[in-house]
């Protein structure tokens, strides 16, 4: 296992356009739903150099991953992508990620949604979350990937 923290690195300087999402061309786009498959992870960042770094570790440990770099473009990939998990920072330009895993659990009411953020703001947007009925894991920044891939694979 890796014994990184993802929060430490630097963000790329002249990032990707706003809405970008990453999807590698060897990546099934079937909507199999056959139990062997590898689990499906969507990684909600706009710290493309995060989600990416996530998304290779994610990979490397036998999952299919991608990124979305805006909620938006998170859920307007999943319907394409049918994810098990989805992986989203909390601040992020737009739709929150809370906002993301209502949207994501109301159309996919099996996907698993873990939230992250190293902000303080985010215990009171949980806290409408759970006013709302939505419940939601949250990890701390910087995240270290021994524990993420821990919490993916827990049932």
């Amino acid at each position: 296992m890796m014994n990184m923290s993802i929060g430490v690195l630097l963000p790329m300087p002249d990032g990707p356009p706003p809405g970008f999402f990453h999807r590698d061309q060897d990546s099934d786009s079937s909507e199999s739903k056959d139990p062997a498959r590898a689990k499906r992870v969507i990684v909600v960042d706009d710290e493309v150099r995060i989600a990416s770094t996530l998304v290779e570790i994610l990979k490397g440990e036998g999952f299919e991953a991608v990124f979305a770099s805006t909620g938006e473009t998170a859920l307007e990939l999943a319907r394409q992508f049918q994810p098990d998990v989805v992986l989203s920072d909390v601040i992020i330009p737009g739709l929150n990620g809370i906002e993301v895993g209502v949207r994501m659990s109301e159309l996919f009411p099996k996907c698993r949604v873990i939230l992250f953020s190293g902000q303080a703001a985010t215990l009171d947007l949980l806290r409408d979350a759970r006013a709302r009925g939505y419940e939601f894991e949250i990890l701390a920044k910087p995240i270290k990937p021994a524990a993420l891939l821990a919490i993916i694979r827990r049932q």
